[in-house]
């Protein structure tokens, strides 16, 4: 039931992450004056975001606000194991995009968005050894020429 909205969150956090640094946080964190606060900015991306999705089951629902209720009822208050467990990496994401505000200004531009990419190293490392997943040859090599890229960079 949640598919729709779930493809939609995850494709518009790609296409968010990308253009929020090259062109939102970069620019607007370096301009003179007076700043925003990044907590506000952070929750204000959520909130959106959230509310597109809500919006997307309301549409795969035909409209039906009580449909579309009862579904984000059973899935967020009927399994609350899975609602907690679900919000410890809600709190890092949480995090992570604080911190993203501190790198980006303070951090050129290229340099910032160059070792940002090391998240791919780091979560294909931590899913072999964690989960027990197996990469091909060419993703372990895919990974290293990543690697090479962000050192040679640096």
């Amino acid at each position: 039931m949640l598919n729709m909205a779930s493809w939609y969150a995850s494709s518009t956090s790609s296409l968010d992450t990308t253009s929020l640094i090259l062109f939102h946080i970069r620019y607007v964190r370096t301009l003179p004056g007076e700043r925003f606060l990044a907590t506000t900015a952070v929750v204000m991306a959520e909130v959106l975001k959230g509310g597109a999705c809500v919006l997307l089951l309301l549409l795969q629902h035909r409209g039906s606000v009580r449909q579309t209720a009862a579904t984000l009822q059973a899935a967020v208050l009927g399994q609350p194991g899975d609602t907690l467990r679900l919000a410890v990496p809600s709190i890092i994401y949480t995090l992570q995009n604080n911190l993203q505000y501190v790198a980006i200004s303070n951090l050129p531009a290229a340099t910032f968005q160059v070792t940002y990419q090391l998240k791919i190293l780091t979560t294909a490392l931590f899913s072999v050894l964690l989960l027990g997943t197996s990469l091909s040859r060419l993703q372990w090599l895919s990974l290293a020429l990543l690697f090479a890229g962000v050192a040679l960079v640096q």
